[in-house]
This record gives C-alpha cells, sequence and structure tokens, in this order.
C-alpha cells in the first residue's frame, strides 16, 4: 500500500513538473529498473537537500567581508560598521526544525518550484526548464530573504545595552 502511495505521489509530482503528455512519455520509455532505483531518490535528494543549510555559510562569508565590498554598504547600511561587541552564536545543532516540517517543506518544494517557474518564467519553452529555474528562484529569494532576517538579529543582539538598574527600597 505504502509503495503505491510512493508510486503515485512521484508520478503526480513529474506530472506536473514537465506535464501530462510529456511525464507519461518518459514513464514509458524509461527502462524499469530506472524508475524502481530513480523515482524513490527524488523525494530522499529533496529532503536531504532542505537539510543543508547553505545560508550559515553565506552569512559568515557576509559578516567577514561585508567590510570589503562597498556595494553591500551601500544596499545595506550598517552592514559594514564595526560592531561593539560579538553576539554569542548560536549552535546549528540547537536549531530544531521538526522532521515534519523539513518532509512537508521538501515534498510540496516542487509544486512551488512549478508555480515559481510558470509566474517569473513563462517565456521559457520547455516545462522541466522552466520549474528548474523556478526552483532555482524560490530558493534564492527564500535564501537571500533568511540571510538578511538573521543579519539584522545579529546587529540588534550586537548593538543591544544591558544595564543594571538599581533595586529600588521598599517604604
Amino acid at each position: 500500500m505504502q509503495d503505491m502511495k510512493l508510486s503515485f505521489y512521484l508520478e503526480t509530482q513529474q506530472y506536473q513538473v514537465v506535464g501530462h503528455k510529456e511525464g507519461l512519455d518518459v514513464m514509458e520509455r524509461a527502462d524499469p529498473l530506472f524508475l524502481l532505483i530513480g523515482l524513490p531518490t527524488i523525494p530522499v535528494m529533496l529532503i536531504l537537500g532542505k537539510m543543508i543549510r547553505w545560508e550559515d555559510y553565506v552569512l559568515r562569508l557576509w559578516r567577514k567581508y561585508s567590510n570589503k565590498l562597498q556595494i553591500l554598504n551601500s544596499i545595506f547600511p550598517g552592514i559594514g560598521c564595526p560592531v561593539p561587541r560579538i553576539p554569542a552564536e548560536a549552535n546549528p545543532l540547537a536549531d530544531h526544525v521538526s522532521a515534519t516540517r523539513i518532509l512537508c517543506g521538501a515534498l510540496v518544494f516542487p509544486t512551488i518550484a512549478t508555480i515559481v517557474g510558470k509566474l517569473m518564467f513563462s517565456s521559457v519553452n520547455s516545462n522541466l526548464q522552466r520549474t528548474i529555474l523556478g526552483g532555482i528562484a524560490f530558493v534564492a529569494i527564500k535564501g537571500a530573504f533568511k540571510v538578511y532576517f538573521k543579519q539584522q538579529q545579529y546587529l540588534r543582539q550586537a548593538h543591544r545595552k544591558i544595564l543594571n538598574y538599581p533595586e529600588q527600597e521598599e517604604a
């Protein structure tokens, strides 16, 4: 029963990505061994790709070289300025993301890539190319927002002042 559900999911994703007629044609021409081994690896690769935290690497590079790149300073004011203190880095392993969220996000990704591809790249004729471009655009735009948000949090924490308030005497 589970194999049938997975097979149905993979077929619907392929039809959605490349179109019904082209997807059916590819499925009929493909080697059964390739279908047996290749199709189940698609969701696995999507899940593994979702677990890679590439935004953290971009953010580290941004913090390291932002003072040398004047373009970043003009686009994002306050980025290249020295910070009064360096906030404690959050441990990436402590940032837990539920397995359900990763799984659902990875399985919905082809749908989102198809929608973004249709919205942004309507001039591309091939459904597969449009979907790939849509997926790349979605990941890049979402990653840029995440990097910008994390950098703003970092700057907010770096400029935070911790004050000691004197205790008031009770009358």
